[in-house]
Formats: C-alpha cells, sequence, structure tokens
C-alpha cells in the first residue's frame, strides 16, 4: 500500500476514535456506522435522523464567524464544528423559489416555481417524499405566509405545521420561539426513530422588529438583532436534543439574502448580485470532521447530499449534486451556480435577470449583460463584459439554457381568492405567465431603481390607509414609466378604495390592456363598475375573472350580484352554485344564495341558507331580518321571533320586523309589549298605518294609543 494510502487510513481511524470518545464523553447516545464512513461510502449511520433549519434573508456576513462582528454563538458553533461554507448559491431571492429549490434538488425552471405565491407541481419529486418512502417520521414547521401547505412544499411530510399567530392577511407570520416550540413537541415525541425535521425561521425578513434585548437603532441593526434572536431560539432546540441523547444530521441555511443598499438594491428579489445571492451553508454531524471548503456549494445540492449521506436514492431529474465527498474531505468539482428573478417581469413589466457563477467569474443576464471577475471584485463593481467577450457569451448561452420556461409553469398560476387577497396584500402582484415574455424591449431593472424605490413607499403607505399621498406616488412613477403594470393597478387599486370610481376605471382598463391575464386587475375593474352601479359592463369583468381563477369564490359570487341585477337569474343561480361548490361555508356567498332563492320564489330554501349562514357567519351574518320574516310566513312563530327580536334600527327591515313582533306579541295578549313594538314600526316607517289600520285588533292599539295622547293633552 503507497505511504500516502497509509497516512490517510491512519488519519481515518484516529479521527474516528477521537470522535467516537467526544461523543460519549457529551453523553450523545449515538451509532456511527464506520465501516461505512472509512470505506469511502460517505454513509452516516442508517437512520441518522436529519435537521434541515432554513433562515430567511440571511446574509453570510450576519452570523458572527463569518463576518466576527454579530454573535451567534449556536449557529458558530454548528459551524465550528462542521462543515461550513459561507457562499451558497441561492437559485432566486425570493423564499418560495429557493425553498422549492431545496427540497427538489431543481432549478427553478424545472420545478416549475418562478415567483412567491404559485404552486409546486405534483410532478415534481421532493425530499420528504423520499424520506418517508426510506421509513422516516417527517415534520414540517414553517413560518411564513409564502410556505403554506396550499403552494405545495407540504408533500411528503406527514405533519406540516403552517399555523401563522402574528400580522394579517400576506403579511402573517410566526416569530421563532413559538415555531421551535411547535418543533420541539414534535421531536420529543419521535425519539428514538428515524426522523427529518425541517424548520424554517422568518425573523430576519422585512418588517424587521427583532424582540427585547434584540433591538436596533437602524433598519441594519435591528435585521442584525432578528438573526442574534433567530440564535438563541436555534440554542434552545440544540439543548433540547443534546439532553434527550440524539445527534442529527444538522444543516442549515439561508433561502437568500438581504440588500441594504448594494448596487442601489434595498432588501430583495429586483436584482441578483451576491447581497441576494450568496448564504451560508452548514452541515454538521459527530462523523463529519470540521472543515471550510473553498468551493461553491448550490441549495439545490442540499437534498442530494442528505439522501448520499443516508444511503438513500436521490431525487429523479435533480440539477444539484451530493456535497458529500466535500464533507468527508475528499476534492470535488462543483457546477456553475445559477440564480434568477422573475420579479422585475411579473411585478414590474421589466426584464427578468439571470446569473451565473463559476470558475472565479459571475456573468448576469439581462438587456445589458454583465460579468464580473469575483475572484478579484467580491463586491461586483467593475463590469468586464466588454473586455471578455468570448467568455461572457458563452456563460450568456449557458443561462439561456437555464432559464427556458417548461409546460409546467403555467400550471402553477394562482387560483383561489384567499391567496390572491393575502398576496397582494403583501404587495406581490406577480401572477404574470412567463411564457408570455417578450423576447426583446423590456426594460433594465437597473435603469428604475429610483421608481421601484418609490413603489416600495407607495405600497407603504397603502398599507397604512394613507391611499391619497399613495396615490401620488404610484403616479410619481406613471411619469416616468407610464406601462409599469404595478403602478398602474394599484393606483387604480387606490382609487377604487377613495370611492372615485369614475377615475379609477379607466386606470383599471389600461391595467388590462397592458396584463390581459392579470385576473386581479379584471377583479378590481369588476368591484369599481359594480359599484358605480355599470351592471352590464361589470358582469363581463366577472366572468373574465372566474375564466382566469375559476376556483375564485368571492368572483363568483359578485358575478351573481350582477346577473340578478340585469334580470338573469337564472345564469345568477348558476353563478352562486358554483360559488358554494368551492365555499360552502362562506357566510356573504349563502346570504346572496339566500336572496336570490327569495326572489325566485324557493322560500324554503331561502331559510336553510341563511340558517347556515347564522350557524357559520357570527358576526358577519346580517340579514336576522330576512330569515325572521320568512320563518314568520312558514308559521314558524317562535323561531321567527328569535331572529326579529335582532333586528336593529339601522337595519332595511326595522319597521317590518317591529310589525311582525307586535302580531306575535298581541297573539300572546301582550298589549304593552306589542303596543311598543307597532309605535316603532310605524314611527320608523309610516306607510305601514294603513296594513295596521286593515287588522282590527293593531288598529285597537293605534287608537289607544290616540286616545292616551288626547288624555295626556288635556
Amino acid at each position: 500500500m503507497p505511504a500516502e494510502a497509509n497516512r490517510l487510513k491512519r488519519l481515518r481511524k484516529t479521527f474516528a476514535a477521537i470522535v467516537l470518545a467526544g461523543a460519549i464523553g457529551f453523553g450523545l447516545h449515538w451509532t456511527v456506522d464506520w465501516d461505512a464512513i472509512l470505506s469511502g461510502n460517505h454513509r452516516l449511520a442508517t437512520g441518522t435522523p436529519v435537521l434541515l433549519i432554513s433562515i430567511d434573508t440571511l446574509r453570510p456576513d450576519g452570523l458572527g464567524w463569518v463576518s466576527g462582528k454579530n454573535p451567534t454563538p449556536r449557529i458558530d458553533a454548528i459551524a465550528q464544528s462542521g462543515v461550513a461554507f459561507t457562499n451558497a448559491v441561492a437559485p432566486a431571492p425570493l423564499t418560495l423559489p429557493s425553498h422549492a429549490s431545496i427540497m427538489s434538488g431543481r432549478n427553478p425552471a424545472r420545478h416549475g416555481v418562478r415567483d412567491n405565491g404559485q404552486n409546486l407541481p405534483e410532478s415534481v419529486e421532493v425530499l420528504a417524499a423520499r424520506m418517508k418512502q426510506a421509513g422516516y417520521d417527517t415534520a414540517a414547521f414553517v413560518s411564513a405566509f409564502v410556505l403554506l401547505k396550499r403552494f405545495g412544499l407540504d408533500r411528503g411530510f406527514d405533519h406540516y405545521d403552517d399555523h401563522l399567530t402574528s400580522g394579517k392577511e400576506g403579511w402573517l407570520d410566526r416569530p421563532a420561539g413559538e415555531t421551535v416550540d411547535s418543533a420541539l413537541n414534535w421531536v420529543k415525541k419521535h425519539t428514538g426513530k428515524p426522523w427529518f425535521a425541517w424548520i424554517h425561521l422568518y425573523d430576519p425578513h422585512t418588517p424587521y422588529s427583532p424582540p427585547a434585548g434584540f433591538e436596533g437603532t437602524d433598519e441594519l441593526s435591528r435585521y442584525l438583532g432578528e438573526i442574534r434572536y433567530v440564535d438563541r431560539e436555534i440554542g434552545r432546540l440544540l439543548d433540547d436534543l443534546e439532553a434527550s441523547g440524539q445527534s442529527p444530521l444538522i444543516v442549515i441555511t439561508g433561502d437568500h439574502a438581504e440588500a441594504f443598499g448594494e448596487h442601489g438594491e434595498i432588501e430583495h428579489g429586483l436584482f441578483v448580485y451576491d447581497s441576494t445571492t450568496l448564504v451560508p451553508l452548514l452541515f454538521n454531524h459527530p462523523g463529519l470532521a470540521p472543515l471550510q471548503p473553498q468551493i461553491q456549494p448550490r441549495l439545490i445540492d442540499i437534498a442530494p447530499t442528505i439522501l448520499e449521506l443516508l444511503g438513500l436514492p436521490t431525487l429523479s431529474e435533480a440539477d444539484g449534486i451530493s456535497l458529500a465527498p466535500t464533507l468527508f474531505g475528499e476534492p470535488q468539482t462543483i457546477p456553475f451556480g445559477y440564480s434568477e428573478t422573475f420579479v422585475p417581469w411579473t411585478t414590474y413589466g421589466w426584464s427578468p435577470l439571470t446569473a451565473l457563477r463559476s470558475d472565479g467569474w459571475k456573468a448576469i443576464g439581462g438587456p445589458a449583460p454583465e460579468l464580473y471577475h469575483i475572484a478579484a471584485d467580491p463586491g461586483e463593481q467593475v463590469d468586464l463584459a466588454a473586455r471578455e467577450i468570448s467568455r461572457s457569451d458563452r456563460m450568456q448561452l449557458a443561462m439561456l439554457n437555464l432559464k427556458s420556461p417548461r409546460d409546467l409553469l403555467d400550471s402553477t398560476r394562482i387560483q383561489d381568492e384567499e391567496t390572491m387577497r393575502e398576496l397582494a396584500s403583501l404587495g406581490y402582484l406577480g401572477n404574470a405567465s412567463i411564457q408570455d415574455i417578450p423576447d426583446h424591449g423590456l426594460a433594465n431593472p437597473r435603469d428604475h431603481l429610483k421608481e421601484r424605490n418609490i413603489l416600495r413607499h407607495a405600497e407603504f403607505l397603502m398599507h397604512a390607509n394613507r391611499l391619497e399621498e399613495a396615490l401620488a406616488a404610484f403616479d410619481e412613477v406613471l411619469e416616468t414609466d407610464p406601462g409599469n403594470r404595478y403602478a398602474v393597478l394599484r393606483a387604480g387599486i387606490s382609487l377604487l378604495k377613495l370611492n372615485r370610481f369614475a377615475e379609477a376605471i379607466p386606470r383599471l382598463r389600461h391595467s388590462i390592456e397592458i396584463d390581459p391575464g392579470q385576473a386581479e386587475t379584471h377583479y378590481a375593474l369588476a368591484d369599481a363598475l359594480t359599484r358605480s352601479g355599470q351592471f352590464e359592463a361589470a358582469s363581463q369583468q366577472w366572468m373574465e375573472t372566474v375564466r382566469l381563477q375559476p376556483r375564485r369564490a368571492a368572483a363568483w359570487g359578485n358575478l351573481a350580484l350582477t346577473l340578478r341585477a340585469t334580470s338573469r337569474n337564472s345564469e345568477a343561480m348558476n353563478a352562486l352554485q358554483k360559488a358554494l361548490e368551492i365555499a360552502p361555508d362562506d357566510v356573504r356567498i349563502l346570504q346572496n344564495m339566500a336572496i336570490q332563492q327569495r326572489l325566485q320564489g324557493d322560500r324554503r330554501g331561502s331559510i336553510l341558507s341563511l340558517e347556515k349562514a347564522a350557524n357559520v357567519g357570527g358576526s358577519e351574518f346580517v340579514y336576522p331580518a330576512l330569515l325572521g320574516l320568512q320563518l314568520y310566513d312558514e308559521n314558524r312563530i317562535e323561531e321567527a321571533e328569535k331572529w326579529l327580536s335582532k333586528v336593529n334600527k339601522s337595519d332595511v327591515n326595522f319597521a317590518e320586523s317591529r310589525f311582525r313582533l307586535a302580531q306575535i306579541s298581541l297573539s300572546r295578549g301582550q298589549k304593552v309589549e306589542a303596543g311598543i313594538q307597532l309605535n316603532e314600526a310605524v314611527t320608523a316607517n309610516p306607510g305601514l298605518l294603513p296594513q295596521a289600520r286593515q287588522l282590527p285588533e293593531l288598529a285597537a292599539l293605534l287608537d289607544g294609543d290616540r286616545g292616551r295622547s288626547s288624555s295626556s293633552k288635556r
């Protein structure tokens, strides 16, 4: 045996003895499959638990072991005792596309999720499903709206905890402490079994609002405080695992990073510079020696790596490769790292951007190709595309092949009402088709930084209900970028919220001209037309909305309103039936159906719909009068009285409700109460007086009141 091979074998055996002794010293009850490891199979023990932690919006220099500034002792310890990378390439500077790549091992074009709010196709194989097939118990604990199970990442997980407790609409999230608590409860119940847990922590994402003890004085210091808070919560999790004698394979990474003014960008999503696409990546297990390899991994390599370490088959069609050779200290060549953002197109109508990182160089694809020698220029300051033409062209061609859309892309477009509403509340309106992108002529996002920052502020103003100011900001953008799809639509919606329908309608029509396939625009235009009484035109827009989003129940319900207003009752009934197929417990649609049923002579059907609406609707149920009056007509007197008594003075049917209550009271001989109720009825609606006089007993009450009034005057 050559001397070098003998030396390597001795080193491996020595390392095995040291790690095993350390594990025993720390009380970790863990069995190592050393034969597999020493034979070069890159294997951990069969059934090794796996803990994958993804920290949203995590810059590498937000960690102490990278920057030496922001102390994150628990993550730092994982890095220093494991295999640590500072430069993993995120496939997109967005949460959902990046996590879809982590779980599938595929680049975005090959799993179909190019923007937040899309759905991962069921045909895409994912890590959790493979682990489950291998006998692992699987669970996920996510902390942000954009990772809810409705977007498809729940496949393969026995338990997918997406219970979000903070914020409203699309701003819903969950603090790290609560997510970790939930994960700990699950892990404790699965001690001694093979398990795979994915924990997603959202706190470093905007808005930066760290808890007490982690505050900051500006945006950056508050961001860093959020990371320190996450580090503390991860420490609680690790302490509990150690106390229970569990030594899982720990993988910690970010989904994308965050810009604080680099290249003019704030936050993430617009550009693909390293400030938002490079993240840390850590692997830690007693069977892995501490290393800081000088290679460039990708997030798409995580799933293949975990599977090889566990001795499981890799995912079909994965673009990533296993990093196991690198983790065991062997030389390895990693393919180029690819990143993309389609936010400029789907949200603003500008050109998408792509990036390719390889051999110390980075190319950016867009209207103006860029090339940087990142080995010498890590800040991407000196564009060499004009000097290194051949290299630039080769890398641009490689990016085109990775960017090309596939047939499955449009199957991921948003379909349901709740998702659209909540994503709109976040400012995500990117539902434009990837396949509709023009080949040329789109604006370079770099040329529109000023507009993008104004739009971010305008969206803040909308959330603060400062609608006039928001409208002025959107109009400021439209002066220089009149075709900006985001500004046109949001300006129209601002006018709609201000009840300035005549001004909103032409804006929204223009928005449809820019992007005919944007369902949210058709919805807003239909709403404006409905509110302005243009029911025929409104019904056309509601029809287009449900064509684009056939699972949007509220659109079907609103279509029924406009069809009813134009005397198309049978079509209105069909629309309501569609709405209830989608949302059978929606109180607004149930009430709408009850009105339609009553109009078409189906009183009993109307009562059933109203009773269900009352049962599920709580405070949203607004038709006690309609229910009570119809129950009265059905001679269900006691039930009618219950609902008629709930009608308040602001209800248009208050007078008639009091009139019927007076009749009920009188039938029971309760003349005093009947007189009070009758007086309330005719005071609210004097037009009921003739009807009361036609009924002798009610007329007597009226005469009695008049007699008492005359006597009091004398």
